[in-house]
């Protein structure tokens, strides 16, 4: 598995900062030859990010009662945006759902993103947002080691067509993790 910065996306951390590799002892910051074998210009993981101004937006959203009405227009400005990143082409059959997860889930069972359980049926993940206040961590499985990596709020992952095994998980404190899941529904 190889993970990179998207184009045209610069976040404040590396992605040597951004790494940690599950050990016996806990989650441990990967060493700097895990990191060289996993970093890559080509993108297979590509780490993202939202304008702050979308964040904020969600929040917004989430204290008012407006969440069911207001989160069509949330999610047209989303992909908006990623056209506008030119990140990928956006699915006739495009679906977003927020979730949250309370506790720190960065050790439960990792599920396949290409035949993710969405609230409307099957189907493929295509990317993940943090929409916490804090950090939070998506966590996948490399080959014979499970990884995980930092996302500030309002950051996320892209994903590859192949599928990731993958889990979102809350760090340090924060009892928290809301997430953006953005996919599409499988047509089959």
């Amino acid at each position: 598995m190889k993970i990179c910065h998207a184009p045209r996306y610069q976040g404040r951390l590396t992605i040597a900062e951004r790494l940690e590799v599950l050990r016996s002892n806990g989650w441990k910051p990967a060493t700097a030859d895990e990191v060289a074998a996993m970093c890559a210009d080509d993108d297979s993981v590509a780490v993202i990010g939202i304008p702050r101004h979308l964040l904020k937006r969600w929040w917004e959203l989430a204290e008012s009662d407006q969440v069911s009405t207001g989160f069509e227009g949330f999610a047209r400005e989303i992909a908006e945006y990623f056209e506008y990143k030119n990140w990928f082409a956006l699915p006739a059959n495009l679906l977003m759902e927020v979730v949250a997860a309370s506790g720190d889930k960065h050790d439960n069972e990792l599920v396949p993103s290409d035949r993710m359980r969405f609230a409307n049926g099957v189907g493929r993940a295509l990317a993940w947002i943090n929409l916490s206040d804090e950090n939070a961590s998506i966590a996948l499985e490399a080959e014979r080691m499970r990884i995980r990596i930092i996302l500030e709020p309002g950051e996320g992952l892209m994903v590859p067509v192949s599928g990731v095994r993958w889990n979102q998980s809350t760090l340090g404190n924060s009892e928290l993790a809301v997430t953006l899941l953005i996919g599409s529904l499988s047509t089959d």
